[in-house]
């Protein structure tokens, strides 16, 4: 079970933190931020951001479509962790 949370968690976080995104979001050219500065998130930030998810989803979901519904468009996760997904040019 350890290794079933451990290593996804390890590896977002890692991907965050040495390419400010995860594949996905490297593919759609967005990159995570501090959402203050508009710099690359701390990597307090990050481990943050990703414990965040769990409290984002609990709600039925509601901290992460909340993302539709914020005008700097930011989950819960974001708010929580100061952060923000920003598109790369």
């Amino acid at each position: 079970m350890l290794l079933n949370l451990a290593f996804p968690a390890l590896a977002v976080i890692l991907f965050w933190v040495y390419n400010s995104a995860t594949p996905g979001k490297m593919v759609l050219k967005l990159r995570i931020v501090d959402a203050k500065r508009h710099a690359p998130a701390s990597t307090g930030q990050l481990v943050l951001r990703y414990s965040a998810y769990y409290l984002s989803l609990l709600p039925l979901g509601l901290g992460i479509v909340w993302v539709a519904l914020d005008k700097r468009k930011q989950g819960w996760h974001d708010k929580l962790a100061g952060t923000l997904v920003i598109k790369d040019h």
